[in-house]
C-alpha cells in the first residue's frame, strides 16, 4: 500500500492510477467558472490552503492514510495539488513531463535549495530526486506550536509552491520570480491589514513573525520592513504585483488578508472598508472577498474539531457570533428576493417552522439543503450553501431565517 514520505512512493502512486485504485478523471472543471475559481474552490475544500490536510484530490483509502503522520498527509497533498494544477493546464497527465516540469520548477522557483537537493541525489531516479524535494518542502519548524493562526500560516506556506507552479505552467515553463518574492507579498499583505484598526494584536505580530522569518530576508531588509511596520507607513502599494500576477495567486493574498482580520475574531468598519480596497487593487470583484470571508470561516466551523486554536469554546462562539452577524446582513440584503422564493416551497417553509422547536432528522437537512440549492439560482448570496461541506451552515442558516422572515410565515411557531 502505498506510504507518502518512504522511498519511492510516487512510483507507487502511478502504479495504482494505471490499476485504475486511483482515478485522476474524477475532478472536472466546470465551463461555468475560470480555472482560477475552479482551482481554488478544490484546494480550500483540501484543507491545503490552510496546511491542513482536511481531504485528498484523488487518493480516496481513508483506511490507508489513518495511519500516516500528518507530515505524509500534507506529503500527498502538496504532491496531488501540483498534479490537479498540471492537469488542470495540460488537459491531460503526461507522467515524465510532469516530474521533468516539476523538477525544472524547483530549480527556479528557489535554486540555491533545489540545486542542492539534484546534486545531494544525483544517483536517484527523477523521482526519487521530486520526492525529497517535497519532504524537505514539507518539513517546516514550527517555533509557537498549539496557536491556529500560526500554525495556519507556517503550514500554508507549501500552497506558494502550487501557486508558483501555476504560474510557471501558465506562462510556457518560465518563473520569473523566486520564492522570495512569493513569501514578501504575502508579508507585505499581512502587515497592511494588521495596521488597518491601528491596534496590533499579539497573533498579528506572531503572524508576521513567521512570513518575515520564511522569507529569508537580509537582516537590512528585516529591520526596513519592521521599521515602516512600526511607523504604520506600510500600505496597500507597498504589496509589488508584477503584470502578470496569476489569479490564483491574488486570491490567496485576499484570503490572507481575510485571516489577518479575523485573527482575534472580529472584524471592523476600517478592516472590511481596507479588504474591498485591497480587492479593487488587486483587480477582484468584491464578490470575491465576500466569498473568501465566508469560505475561510466556514472550513474553520466545519474543522474547528481538527484545530487546537478552535477547541476553546470562546473563541468558537466568538467565531460563530461573528459569522452570524455578517450572514444576518448578507441574507438581509436580499431579504425580499428571499421572502418571495420561500413563498414558492411549502416544504422548506414547513420543514423551517418545524426547526424552531425542534431537531430536524438527517433526511430533512438533505431536504432543506436540496431546497436551499434552488434558491441560489435566485438569491446568488446563497451560494457558498453548494459548496462542499456547506451543510455545516444549515442550523445557522435555520437560526437567521426566522428574523429575516415576516410574521406570516412563523403562524405554526411555538413561543
Amino acid at each position: 500500500m502505498l506510504q507518502p514520505g518512504a522511498k519511492n512512493w510516487i512510483e507507487k502512486y502511478f502504479s495504482l492510477v494505471e490499476k485504475g485504485e486511483i482515478s485522476l478523471n474524477e475532478i472536472t472543471q466546470s465551463d461555468e467558472i475560470s480555472r482560477a475559481e475552479f482551482l481554488h474552490t478544490k484546494f480550500f475544500d483540501s484543507g491545503i490552503v490552510f496546511g491542513y490536510p482536511v481531504d485528498f484530490l484523488f487518493f480516496h483509502n481513508e483506511e490507508a492514510s489513518e495511519q500516516w503522520t500528518m507530515n505524509e498527509k500534507t506529503t500527498l497533498l502538496l504532491f496531488e495539488s501540483l498534479l490537479l494544477v498540471y492537469i488542470s493546464e495540460k488537459g491531460k497527465l503526461i507522467k515524465t513531463d510532469f516530474i521533468a516540469s516539476l523538477l525544472v520548477f524547483y530549480q527556479q522557483y528557489k535554486s540555491s535549495f533545489s540545486l542542492n537537493i539534484l546534486k545531494l541525489f544525483f544517483k536517484e531516479s527523477e523521482t526519487v530526486k521530486l520526492e525529497n524535494i517535497i519532504k524537505s518542502r514539507v518539513h517546516i519548524k514550527k517555533s509557537i506550536r498549539n496557536q491556529f493562526w500560526v500554525s495556519y500560516f507556517n503550514n500554508s506556506l507549501v500552497y506558494l509552491d502550487v501557486l508558483a507552479f501555476s504560474s510557471f505552467l501558465t506562462h510556457e515553463k518560465q518563473l520569473d520570480e523566486s520564492f522570495d518574492s512569493f513569501v514578501h507579498r504575502a508579508l507585505a499583505t499581512v502587515g497592511v491589514m494588521a495596521l488597518v484598526d491601528n491596534k496590533v494584536t499579539l497573533r498579528e505580530r506572531q503572524i508576521l513573525s513567521v512570513f518575515l522569518n520564511a522569507s529569508n530576508m537580509t537582516e537590512e531588509e528585516k529591520e526596513e520592513f519592521e521599521a515602516k511596520f512600526e511607523l504604520r507607513s506600510l500600505a496597500i502599494q507597498d504589496i509589488k504585483l508584477t503584470k502578470e500576477a496569476d489569479v490564483l495567486y491574488k486570491f490567496y493574498l485576499l484570503d490572507i488578508a481575510v485571516l489577518t482580520v479575523h485573527s482575534d475574531l472580529s472584524v471592523v468598519n476600517e478592516e472590511i472598508q481596507e479588504l474591498y480596497s485591497l480587492c479593487d487593487y488587486l483587480a477582484l470583484p468584491h464578490e470575491k472577498l465576500e466569498h473568501s470571508i465566508m469560505i475561510n470561516t466556514r472550513f474553520i466551523m466545519e474543522n474547528n474539531h481538527r484545530i487546537t486554536f478552535l477547541q476553546d469554546k470562546s473563541s468558537y462562539e466568538q467565531l460563530y457570533s461573528s459569522f452570524s452577524k455578517r450572514w444576518i446582513k448578507v441574507l438581509g440584503r436580499n431579504k425580499d428576493k428571499l421572502i418571495d422564493e420561500l413563498k414558492g416551497s411549502r416544504e422548506l417553509i414547513s420543514l423551517v417552522n418545524k426547526s424552531f422547536t425542534e431537531e430536524l432528522t438527517q433526511e430533512e437537512k438533505a431536504k432543506v439543503k436540496e431546497e436551499f440549492i434552488d434558491l441560489v439560482k435566485s438569491v446568488p448570496a446563497l451560494a457558498i450553501f453548494m459548496l462542499p461541506g456547506g451543510a455545516v451552515l444549515l442550523p445557522l442558516i435555520l437560526k437567521i431565517i426566522p428574523d429575516l422572515i415576516p410574521s406570516a410565515f412563523k403562524q405554526n411557531e411555538i413561543k
